[in-house]
């Protein structure tokens, strides 16, 4: 027999802890940091697409925009459009005016511009400052058609671009497909076409002009314009 003590055992009470109450997601500050993220996002992205601060809201950047008559052929060294009658615009005005631009004894260049084009950057306000400086020749004039627009690209929207530039002359929208500047064989930015009084191309020009080779593409049309 032994002769140790018989102690009896007794089970131990377990200590009840207090279960810890797990917080609510949106109680979590990590959570509340990940949705200021994730909105932040979403602006963004609808700034980006919708064209930043600077757009207007209710104004068009592109339009409903057709040409009547042949196509003029894609601009090339040897030109084959020289002499080929210029074709009709109907379309619609940065302003929101509908027009039609044919042939009606009025002299044209129509100047072909991309607002995130760096070459068209350059030349607008070139082109801007020399009309604020000039008189056009009567019976001459100048006409701007804003194509190829991208929202996702530099210098959006391009409406704001004409406005902050001053540009004086009109301003034509081209349509999603750029289909103006297709019918007047544009391959290149900038892109000029010099129409003359009988609605003949005389002359075409891709790439970025200086103030002089502006006057010269004016003269085709108008011998009586300034020269440099």
């Amino acid at each position: 027999m032994s002769n140790r003590p018989n102690y009896r055992r007794t089970a131990r009470a377990r200590a009840t802890v207090p279960a810890r109450r797990r917080p609510k997601v949106w109680q979590s500050p990590v959570a509340w940091v990940l949705g200021l993220v994730t909105i932040a996002a979403v602006v963004t992205v609808v700034l980006s697409v919708g064209g930043g601060d600077d757009a207007e809201p209710g104004r068009a950047e592109t339009a409903f925009a057709e040409i009547l008559g042949p196509p003029l052929a894609p601009f090339a060294a040897l030109d084959t459009a020289v002499g080929q009658p210029v074709p009709t615009i109907a379309g619609q005005t940065l302003d929101g005016d509908r027009v039609r631009i044919d042939s009606d004894g009025t002299a044209r260049l129509y100047g072909f511009f991309a607002h995130w084009c760096p070459h068209c950057q350059a030349e607008l306000p070139r082109i801007t400052a020399w009309l604020g400086e000039n008189q056009l020749p009567t019976g001459v004039e100048v006409v701007a058609i804003s194509t190829s627009v991208d929202p996702a690209a530099t210098n959006y929207p391009p409406s704001a671009w004409f406005d902050r530039e001053g540009w004086p002359a009109p301003v034509i929208l081209d349509d999603d497909q750029s289909s103006l500047a297709s019918g007047f064989g544009l391959t290149g930015f900038p892109f000029w076409v010099a129409a003359d009084a009988d609605g003949t191309v005389v002359a075409r020009s891709s790439g970025e002009l200086t103030t002089a080779q502006f006057e010269a593409l004016l003269a085709s049309v108008a011998p009586s314009a300034p020269a440099g």
